[in-house]
């Protein structure tokens, strides 16, 4: 659960900061609350699966994340920029997802 949990959700955080960055528009609601979302759920990831699953996994997707972010993609990805705040939101999910398998985790429960 963590791990799936993990990955699934940095993916989320990694396309949500990318349409934030690669998008200009009018709707800022929009923007700010899947920007606020995406940073929130990228740090929560950061430290439950550092915490469930050492430092390299992580580490490692933490930095594809922010590579990621920074790429321009251009028109790859522009067809999503509607869904930004809904893709945010779901990373903020899987993010409480890895953190119950992490208290799981403390208190000796399976994460099945």
């Amino acid at each position: 659960m963590i791990l799936w949990g993990f990955l699934i959700g940095m993916a989320l955080c990694a396309l949500t900061l990318a349409l934030i960055h690669a998008e200009d528009t009018g709707d800022k609601f929009g923007s700010a609350v899947a920007m606020f979302a995406g940073w929130c759920a990228f740090g929560m990831l950061l430290m439950g699966g550092t915490w469930g699953l050492g430092i390299v996994i992580p580490g490692l997707a933490a930095a594809a994340v922010l590579v990621l972010r920074t790429t321009k993609f251009g028109k790859a990805i522009s067809a999503l920029a509607p869904y930004k705040m809904p893709l945010g939101i779901g990373a903020l999910v899987c993010s409480v997802a890895v953190w119950l398998g992490v208290l799981n985790m403390m208190e000796g429960l399976p994460n099945g």
